[in-house]
């Protein structure tokens, strides 16, 4: 099938921007400006470096320094050197500095827009609407000092990857990397400077921060959160009482599945916003409790009358007005979270982002920013294939199967060292309805948004169609 024009210009920015990213001058200087390369009789180049630590081992994650040598000597016949030599060269200085400002490149490229947004109607008032989650990759225990962990049934030494994903364009905003004891509600203020009026931020617990949801609300912007069962809830500001809101719910709303209070929340500073409250069926109660249960247990705690109470419903508040979501859909809304943890699983089962192997803080970062530069390379070619697979069949494209068929006989290192990526472009297009997820009875994430499926109505048989307008 002939690729439309539009569509060929959208290739060819994608690939403009990846030779840009891999250009070897540029990395060459960029090399020499963080130190290192510091000598011209340097036998290791800035290119080869850089895609030694990317595409190079994207099939061998546990790569050995013998193994890297072997991986750098077919990638430049001309260079020789030890896997003593090459330890010296990743953990010495400059190495981590490169590869950092290489990462960084990478996603200020991403940042620059590829692929056309698609909206459905409930996402079209929102210019931007982020999602922030993290993930943890555990690690050798002598690093402990360079990365904490938490320890107890986990490791002394882990690193924390936070990563926050823009919806409506598919990219990836930003990855900030810290020690594992890293908190997440640590980072609730990292987005919010940069916010714009009619921007929505989608949340998830450990975010959860008064000061920093006041903040969005003053910059225009919204946000969309879990409500925590610590969180002081009224009726109006000047309340004096906080409700005791599982027994205030059943006592007036006893059998209404879904209920929306305007309350303000929080003791001093107290925050008007819309909360609503969605009572899950018994069986999805039972297994939350079951698993809650078990979560306690392995922490040596016992759950509460009133934590096993509160899991009865799912509550949710936010400053998206009434007239442009109804309380009906808003818990179908926070399901864009989900995307976040699939891309977590992507990287952790194709990409082996959790493993991370060796001893020397410097060689684990060095793994870790080439990793991540290849995590937003591949999602640059695989957004252009999600784009041309909408636009030309709509169907969904399977990130998964991409990932894989771009892995496979390292077929992305030899389209970046042969530079033809516009070939590679145009074989996803040809290909690009056996790269598509197979059709299924369930709807996705994104078909519930696009029909407007109202949150109580996804508990209903999977085996059935849901409707497609709203209840």
């Amino acid at each position: 099938m002939r690729i439309t024009q539009k569509l060929k210009a959208l290739g060819s920015c994608v690939a403009g921007k990846l030779q840009r990213l891999f250009d070897p001058t540029s990395l060459e200087e960029l090399a020499r400006e963080q130190g290192f390369i510091q000598r011209s009789s340097s036998q290791v180049t800035g290119v080869d470096f850089v895609k030694l630590l990317t595409t190079e081992i994207l099939e061998e994650p546990l790569v050995s320094y013998e193994g890297l040598c072997d991986r750098l000597q077919q990638l430049n016949p001309a260079v020789t050197i030890s896997p003593q030599a090459l330890a010296q060269r990743m953990t010495g200085a400059g190495a981590e500095n490169y590869l950092q400002a290489v990462l960084q490149r990478a996603v200020v490229a991403n940042l620059q827009p590829t692929v056309e947004a698609l909206d459905s109607a409930l996402l079209a008032p929102f210019k931007r609407i982020f999602l922030q989650d993290s993930t943890q990759a555990q690690l050798h225990e002598q690093l402990a000092e360079a990365f904490k962990g938490s320890g107890g049934s986990a490791s002394q030494a882990s690193v924390k990857i936070d990563l926050i994903y823009e919806v409506k364009s598919h990219r990836i905003h930003r990855l900030p990397i810290g020690p594992g004891t890293t908190s997440d509600q640590s980072r609730a203020d990292d987005l919010v400077e940069e916010l714009h009026a009619t921007d929505l931020l989608i949340r998830d617990l450990g975010y959860f921060k008064l000061a920093t949801l006041a903040t969005i609300v003053d910059k225009e912007a919204y946000f969309l959160s879990r409500l925590p069962r610590s969180a002081a809830v009224y009726l109006t500001e000047t309340a004096p009482d906080a409700l005791e809101l599982v027994p205030y719910l059943n006592q007036h709303y006893p059998h209404q599945p879904v209920i929306e209070l305007a309350v303000s929340v929080g003791q001093t500073e107290r925050l008007p916003c819309r909360l609503i409250a969605y009572r899950l069926p018994p069986e999805v109660v039972t297994e939350r409790r079951r698993k809650a249960r078990a979560n306690a247990t392995k922490k040596g705690r016992t759950l509460t009358q009133q934590a096993l109470a509160w899991l009865e419903f799912t509550f949710l508040i936010t400053t998206v007005p009434a007239t442009r979501w109804s309380a009906a859909v808003i818990g179908t809304l926070y399901r864009l979270r989900w995307q976040v943890e699939l891309i977590f699983k992507t990287w952790k089962s194709l990409l082996a982002i959790h493993v991370l192997r060796g001893t020397r803080a410097e060689r684990i970062r060095c793994l870790l920013y080439g990793r991540l530069s290849v995590v937003v390379v591949l999602g640059m070619l695989s957004r252009f294939a999600a784009g041309y697979a909408q636009a030309q069949h709509q169907r969904e494209l399977s990130f998964h199967k991409v990932i894989t068929g771009l892995k496979r006989k390292d077929r992305l290192a030899r389209v970046l060292n042969q530079a033809t990526l516009n070939n590679l472009l145009e074989q996803l297009a040809k290909g690009i309805l056996r790269l598509c997820k197979q059709q299924r009875k369930r709807p996705t994430t994104q078909q519930l948004i696009d029909h407007q499926i109202p949150y109580m109505d996804s508990f209903r048989d999977k085996t059935t169609s849901l409707p497609k307008a709203l209840a």
